[in-house]
C-alpha cells in the first residue's frame, strides 16, 4: 500500500508549511514523486491569489496546465474530459439552441409558466435538452416551424434508449453517421442525423445502431 502519512499540516518547516496526505491504496509508488511535484504546482496556483473564485476564473489556464501535467495514471481520464469538451464546443457551434423561456415565447398561446411546454415535452420523451452552467438548452432542429416537437424526435429518442449524459444524444444528432448516406451531389457521403430528419426509416435505423460513444 502506498502511503504518504495521514492528512496533517506541519507548521513552518524550511520553505513553508507542509501538507501530508494519504494516497489511495494501489497507487504506483513510482508516480509519487511526480504527483507530489505537480500537486505542489497546482496548490501554489490556487493559493497565490484570493478570493478562490477569482483564482478559478482568472487563472484557469494555469490550473488546466498544472492538472494536465499529472502523472500517467490520470492522463486517460483527463484526455477523455478534454475530448468531451471539444465535442460539446463542436455541437454548440452549429444550429440554434433554445431556452425554455424562448420555447414558451414561440408558442401561439404561451403558458403562464415559462418552463412550459418544454418541461412537459421533455418529461414525455418528445424532446431532449443539454445543460450548460446549470441552464437547459434545446436543439432547434427538434421543432417544426410552429415550435412544436417533430414526431420523429420521440421515435429516435426511444430507439437510442436512456442516456445518463444527454451530450451523447446531442453528439449523435450532430456528427455525420455512416448509416445515413447522402443523395444527389452528396451521394454515398455520410450525413448527420440532424440533417436527415425527413428520412424517417433511415434515421431510425441509424439510431438503433448507435454505439456507446460521444461520436456516432
Amino acid at each position: 500500500m502506498t502511503r504518504v502519512n495521514e492528512e496533517q499540516v506541519t507548521d513552518d518547516p524550511p520553505g513553508g508549511p507542509v501538507l501530508s496526505l494519504r494516497l489511495p491504496a494501489g497507487t504506483d509508488p513510482a508516480v509519487v514523486s511526480s504527483l507530489k511535484r505537480e500537486l505542489e504546482d497546482l496548490v501554489a496556483v490556487v493559493l497565490t491569489k484570493t478570493p478562490f473564485g477569482e483564482v478559478v476564473i482568472e487563472r484557469a489556464d494555469e490550473l488546466a496546465d498544472a492538472i494536465t501535467k499529472l502523472s500517467a495514471p490520470v492522463a486517460p481520464l483527463i484526455e477523455e474530459r478534454i475530448r468531451r469538451q471539444e465535442t460539446i464546443r463542436s455541437v454548440l457551434a452549429r444550429g440554434e439552441w433554445l431556452t425554455v423561456e424562448q420555447i414558451n415565447a414561440l408558442q401561439i398561446a404561451p403558458p403562464p409558466n415559462n418552463a412550459q411546454p418544454a418541461a412537459d415535452w421533455k418529461r414525455r420523451g418528445r424532446i431532449f435538452s443539454v445543460s450548460i452552467g446549470g441552464k437547459e438548452y434545446f436543439a432547434g432542429y427538434q421543432f417544426d416551424t410552429m415550435c412544436q416537437p417533430l414526431p420523429v424526435i420521440k421515435e429516435i429518442l426511444d430507439a437510442l434508449g436512456p442516456k445518463a449524459d444527454s451530450w451523447k444524444i446531442a453528439a449523435w444528432f450532430h456528427f455525420k453517421n455512416g448509416w445515413i448516406r447522402g443523395t444527389g451531389d452528396c451521394e454515398d457521403q455520410p450525413v448527420a442525423p440532424m440533417d436527415a430528419l425527413d428520412r424517417h426509416e433511415t434515421v431510425l435505423n441509424a439510431a438503433r445502431r448507435m454505439h456507446s460513444t460521444y461520436i456516432a
